[in-house]
């Protein structure tokens, strides 16, 4: 477990009340489940002084709209309130039966029985990236690009917030009237007249309650900013690496200059096979003038340029393929590769759990996760990635082994510390 596993929360709202003189009467409250930080919280229940003394009092559960009721446990001095332990996170129905001499207040629930109470558990806040800052202009006007990476489990439709500050003025204004989506790009308009210093803070709400802020990342406003699109800058930076013999292709979006992009990719992928990284990166460079919004292109050349070690340029690049695809695999685990090798782990993560967003069943992703988080010194995270990585894809039987063996080591390592101690 990850923090302090033991941490109590309370759930006081939609409280079973239970009348006297064995006529059972329920009233259901709590129509919106309450959010709960912890996997270990109490839940309360009152009865009617009437009906004591109780003979037992049993809750039942069930997870994430599954149609089958479990039985936790009997609280053992019936006495509000009863302690839950979640096996795992997600959104839990409760259910309440309270017997005294004269019998229980229900049978145990079924598939149709409403719960006493809801609750939505997430232990894990969100992960949490505020990228550098850059402006553009759009349509004449001053446009600061907000970049961001923010990865949870437990997201809802909007969960971000984002706010600028003028210093020394300490007071935050919001870029938007309500947050926004987890899209991870937002083109913010500057208003008439500002200029100067300005910091931008994010800011993530998970459905479990946890709100995270990001650091600030500040940027000096211009009275005028040029009117050129991001992607051609950035493309004109990769593309003017010194390389004897580019020749300089006109911009194209005929079918006849995607053939020839197509062409280009081809010969410099079979280069990358080869290891000739610099004859690759060169074709890619003709290709890229030829489609500047080719995502693939970006990630083949950023691989390309981390096999030379130009791991600068190899980030810039990733981004760039992100900017246009921000859920590629590749250039995500290219972003976590070169962070790994910074010893800046916390982006690595951030990268990976991305990708693991929109595909939760990537054995090799897991495996890497449980990597980073060995250096991040979490053994207790690394062993689930490693866990999970073993059973979420019996066909990955390479990453199945790999992972076998890393949890092998770690319980060898665990043990010799053990025995070191005695």
């Amino acid at each position: 477990m990850h923090g302090d596993a033991m941490e109590r929360f309370t759930i006081r709202h939609g409280v079973l009340f239970i009348a006297a003189w064995g006529c059972w009467g329920e009233t259901i409250h709590a129509q919106e489940p309450v959010q709960v930080g912890s996997l270990v919280f109490d839940i309360e229940y009152e009865v009617d002084q009437d009906a004591l003394p109780l003979s037992s009092v049993t809750l039942w559960y069930r997870v994430d709209g599954e149609p089958t009721w479990h039985e936790f446990g009997s609280d053992d001095d019936r006495h509000s309130p009863i302690t839950f332990r979640a096996p795992k996170e997600g959104e839990y129905e409760f259910y309440i039966i309270a017997a005294n001499a004269t019998g229980a207040s229900s049978v145990p629930p079924g598939s149709g029985s409403p719960a006493h109470v809801r609750a939505f558990v997430d232990r894990t806040p969100p992960v949490v990236q505020l990228h550098p800052l850059r402006t553009t202009a759009m349509m004449g006007r001053p446009t600061v690009q907000v970049r961001w990476t923010a990865v949870d489990g437990h997201f809802g439709a909007r969960p971000v917030a984002l706010a600028y500050q003028r210093p020394p003025d300490e007071k935050w204004h919001a870029m938007t009237p309500e947050p926004i989506a987890n899209t991870g790009r937002y083109d913010w308009r500057v208003p008439d007249g500002m200029t100067g210093p300005v910091a931008v803070r994010l800011t993530v709400t998970d459905r479990g309650g946890h709100q995270v802020h990001s650091e600030l990342q500040a940027i000096e406003l211009v009275a005028a900013l040029p009117v050129q699109p991001s992607n051609t800058a950035m493309v004109g930076q990769l593309t003017s690496m010194n390389s004897p013999g580019v020749e300089t292709v006109a911009l194209s979006g005929s079918a006849r200059a995607k053939q020839q992009a197509q062409r280009l990719f081809n010969e410099a992928i079979a280069h990358k096979e080869r290891g000739e990284y610099r004859e690759g990166i060169a074709q890619l460079r003709q290709a890229i003038k030829l489609d500047p919004h080719w995502a693939e292109a970006f990630s083949a050349m950023a691989d390309m340029l981390c096999g030379i070690g130009d791991l600068d340029r190899a980030l810039h690049a990733y981004d760039l393929a992100l900017q246009q695809k921000p859920t590629m695999r590749d250039a995500l685990r290219g972003t976590a590769a070169i962070h790994r090798k910074r010893n800046d782990h916390s982006s690595a993560a951030a990268s990976l759990r991305t990708i693991l967003r929109y595909n939760p069943n990537d054995a090799e992703v897991w495996m890497n996760l449980g990597d980073v988080a060995i250096y991040q010194g979490d053994e207790i995270f690394a062993r689930e990635c490693y866990t999970r990585a073993t059973r979420i894809d019996p066909d990955a039987t390479q990453v199945v082994a790999d992972a076998r063996k890393r949890l092998e080591l770690m319980t060898e390592v665990s043990r010799q510390y053990r025995s070191s101690r005695r």
